[in-house]
């Protein structure tokens, strides 16, 4: 059996979690998916659900003896940058990869995946996996997304005060102001894409792992709105509330995830306000910062070994 790690050579994360897997024993490689189908083969036999994956070094596994995908980032197919329209030949090829592939991440051979495609769905669509959590009894910030300046104007006024960030990620949350409704700009950027805006909870920022069912957190504190524009932020583990323990399982289930890094805020009378769960979420300066072996259980939950 084979552990597959999806990333790239130049991500940390990925090399060192293919470095510990095979420090402990596991035949692991690496999966590039830029790579299919220039330099890697992917079969698939929709008759049975069988398949088999040849890496570009030549080794070729049954997907059935894939026992674990850690799935770091996803990088497209080959021929996806190619692409100069719809119905262009390289366009055509760059889908039929696409379908390929994504057939893999679906079918039920017994790999584990760390995480699945459908968890990565939830990801990709923040205003959806808002409303999932919400219908949980989480607590969410007051939420605006999209593009009318008008409903914007309306949430920055009803809201004390007031974030913007894009809806799919990708840029750091910066304080909703008069002067950026005020820019001349504001038409323009909103005529190419919508924003998510929200209301700012004051107090500070908490980050939940959860792997399995092992639940951990650590408070991140920082003065400003994204802490990951402050060099300064410092790192406290913390106890979990079991309240809290319990929702970050419930929305573990409830996204598809069986890995995560939820983010809070937890204002000043201790509630704690649910931001997002992201499916592929750093862990090295965590796991340095807090002693805590996030890699080890990692690896045991991917093998079957978790305690």
């Amino acid at each position: 059996m084979a552990v597959i790690v999806m990333g790239q050579h130049q991500d940390p994360h990925a090399m060192h979690m293919l470095e510990q897997l095979k420090l402990r024993g596991v035949e692991a490689y690496l999966l590039q998916t830029y790579d299919f189908p220039k330099k890697a083969q992917l079969s698939i036999c929709p008759n049975d659900g069988t398949g088999r994956l040849t890496l570009p070094e030549g080794k070729s596994l049954e997907l059935s003896e894939i026992q674990a995908v850690f799935w770091r980032n996803f990088s497209g197919v080959s021929d996806e940058a190619t692409r100069n329209n719809f119905m262009s030949e390289d366009s055509i090829a760059a889908q039929d990869s696409l379908a390929c592939l994504r057939t893999w991440f679906h079918l039920e051979t017994g790999t584990k995946w760390v995480n699945s495609w459908t968890a990565f769905q939830h990801h990709k669509e923040k205003p959806f996996q808002l409303l999932k959590v919400g219908q949980l009894g989480v607590k969410i910030p007051k939420t605006y997304v999209g593009n009318c300046l008008e409903d914007i104007r309306q949430a920055f006024e009803m809201l004390p005060r007031s974030i913007f960030k894009p809806v799919y990620g990708g840029a750091h949350t910066e304080i909703l102001t008069e002067a950026h409704l005020a820019s001349e700009r504001v038409a323009s950027a909103l005529a190419k894409s919508p924003i998510t805006v929200q209301e700012f909870i004051a107090g500070t920022n908490i980050r939940t792992y959860v792997i399995g069912q092992k639940v951990f957190s650590v408070e991140l504190k920082s003065d400003q709105a994204d802490f990951r524009n402050d060099a300064a932020m410092e790192l406290v583990l913390i106890d979990t509330p079991k309240e809290i323990e319990e929702q970050a399982l419930s929305i573990t289930k409830t996204l598809f995830l069986n890995w995560t890094a939820i983010d809070w805020r937890r204002n000043e009378q201790g509630e704690y306000f649910f931001l997002e769960a992201n499916p592929s979420p750093m862990f090295m300066g965590f796991e340095q910062g807090s002693g805590i072996p996030v890699t080890e259980y990692l690896i045991d939950y991917m093998l079957g070994q978790s305690h």
